[in-house]
């Protein structure tokens, strides 16, 4: 019995770690036998609960994405009132600092890293990347509702606002600079002027 009780500990141990390394290193430069003995977890149970390093991999994006995903709606609930493009930016902004606690340090996006590194048409990776992005775009359309403007310019705004969002977060890992989320801001504001 305490065995059973003590094996979803195992497994999820194996996922935050897997997610740590791999956010930090990249997938393929981190090996089977690293995972293993940062999570202190024999190779048996591993592969009772992963048949592969990419089942593994599968896992940890659905980790994050619900931890990315739970932050972000957490941020744009905040503060009732406050405009929902400075929401979403300042929220980045706290990210690329580190102030993010729930997402840790900065490391550019999972999904983007995954991706770069497991692309493809039949990709499982790719296709649960794209489905996290979808659902956090579906996640800030929500929060664009409060404009009510006409649906065609609501597309475009929401558009502009994950090109913007995605490019941010791009170059606040290339050029390790938090402040590009403040700029991305400002050029949310203008995209909002033109559309309005």
């Amino acid at each position: 019995m305490l065995r059973a009780s003590m094996e979803p500990d195992k497994k999820q141990q194996l996922v935050e770690t897997a997610l740590t390394l791999f956010y930090r290193y990249g997938v393929h430069a981190v090996g089977i036998n690293q995972i293993l003995e940062q999570s202190a977890v024999a190779k048996k149970t591993l592969y009772h609960h992963f048949v592969s390093k990419d089942e593994l991999l599968l896992a940890t994006l659905e980790l994050r994405h619900q931890r990315f995903y739970h932050w972000l709606q957490q941020e744009l609930n905040r503060n009732e009132g406050t405009d929902p493009v400075d929401k979403l930016f300042d929220a980045l902004g706290a990210w690329f600092e580190g102030k993010a606690e729930p997402l840790g340090p900065f490391f550019g996006c999972y999904f983007q890293n995954c991706a770069a590194e497991y692309h493809g048409p039949d990709s499982a990776v790719l296709r649960l990347c794209a489905q996290h992005k979808l659902k956090v775009k579906q996640l800030v359309n929500t929060h664009l509702q409060s404009y009510q403007r006409p649906e065609q310019t609501q597309s475009l705004l929401l558009d502009g606002l994950m090109l913007l969002k995605e490019g941010a977060i791009n170059m606040a890992l290339l050029h390790t600079d938090a402040t590009v989320a403040q700029h991305a801001k400002q050029q949310a504001r203008l995209l909002l002027q033109a559309l309005s």
